[in-house]
């Protein structure tokens, strides 16, 4: 009778610590923060560079609904990540992940609130 290798398929039943679409998922993540960031750079810079206030207004607008987005898109990651620490061995990179998206959540919420009061200080009493 032939010996049966059982090294065969040593790789085939390790679970994969971060799927593609997680990746993607945090990547996105970073993009649309890093995104925000630029929208208030933005704004700013256009306080002084004296942008018409339509620009101004679009910018804040366009900040306003990206954070809301990230915000939401953040919280739910962070929910899938907290599953993933009590669910696989490598905890201390998804707590680093965690800790990242609450970050996130809470500057997007932030900048959400921010652009909104802006924006309904900037049009003035009608």
């Amino acid at each position: 009778m032939a010996k049966v290798n059982k090294t065969r398929f040593k790789y085939s039943k390790k679970l994969l610590s971060n799927t593609l679409t997680y990746k993607f998922s945090m990547t996105l993540n970073l993009a649309i923060t890093v995104f925000c960031i630029i929208l208030i750079t933005l704004y700013i810079i256009g306080n002084y560079q004296s942008f018409q206030d339509v620009n101004q207004m679009w910018l804040l607008s366009i900040l306003s609904y990206a954070s809301i987005f990230n915000s939401l898109f953040s919280i739910l990651l962070t929910i899938e990540t907290v599953i993933k620490i009590f669910t696989e061995k490598q905890k201390f990179k998804n707590f680093i992940n965690m800790i990242m998206l609450i970050i996130s959540a809470v500057f997007c919420i932030f900048c959400t609130g921010s652009a909104n009061i802006i924006s309904y200080i900037s049009e003035g009493i009608k």
